[in-house]
């Protein structure tokens, strides 16, 4: 793994780390499923403004840290790999957001007793997430 880490392309973890925070902004945007994420997890806006008050900027340097990880990490299984084309890249992230990702989260949601529209949005967004970082990590190699 050391060999793995070593030979990475960091310049294109540093981007499409940033492209997949982006997507996470966009993807609980009111523009998407913001609204309804906010619902099902019963967040006032009120509480949002709470929130705002004491300082988003933990919230943004933790949310960017650990999407920096998870990208290492795939971009680790990529550079191991090597899908040839984006689309293989695609459905490679796509695999891993689904199977290994996705099943951890339904895991924890039933216990948590997450309702299926909140999990649909939380799972889903790991998916498009893997899938679109899968698809720039294999064209930037």
């Amino acid at each position: 793994m050391t060999y793995s880490l070593l030979h990475l392309n960091w310049l294109a973890v540093i981007v499409t780390t940033v492209v997949g925070f982006l997507l996470g902004w966009l993807w609980y945007s009111p523009l998407l499923f913001g609204n309804v994420w906010k619902a099902e997890m019963k967040v006032t806006d009120e509480k949002m403004k709470e929130i705002a008050q004491k300082g988003m900027a933990r919230f943004f340097l933790l949310g960017l840290l650990y999407t920096l990880i998870s990208t290492i990490a795939l971009a680790v299984l990529i550079r191991a790999h090597i899908p040839v084309t984006w689309s293989k890249g695609a459905r490679y992230g796509a695999f891993i957001g689904a199977v290994i990702v996705g099943a951890r989260m339904l895991n924890a949601g039933v216990w948590e007793m997450r309702t299926l529209k909140l999990q649909a949005i939380k799972v889903g967004h790991e998916i498009v997430l893997f899938a679109l970082q899968g698809a720039i990590l294999t064209v930037w190699w």
